[in-house]
């Protein structure tokens, strides 16, 4: 699903500035490394054109509150 049709509530911007998407929605036309729960990877995702971008846990971290941990991947 392109990025723009992702609702507000399940996209967010860590202090890094990495994206973050919630609920399985995948944006496929962002190139840049997102984070997402390991749920989508368990469903495939990695079959559908991605790959893990950091072979460790990513711990976002939102107005300094340190947020679930995610696994960073990148559309090939």
């Amino acid at each position: 699903m392109p990025l723009k049709d992702i609702p507000e509530k399940y996209k967010k911007y860590d202090d890094l500035r990495t994206l973050l998407v919630d609920n399985c929605f995948i944006p496929n036309d962002y190139k840049k490394p997102f984070a997402v729960s390991a749920r989508p990877i368990l469903n495939g995702l990695l079959e559908k054109g991605y790959k893990i971008a950091q072979e460790k846990r990513y711990e976002s971290c939102i107005n300094g509150k340190l947020g679930f941990a995610r696994v960073l991947i990148q559309k090939i």
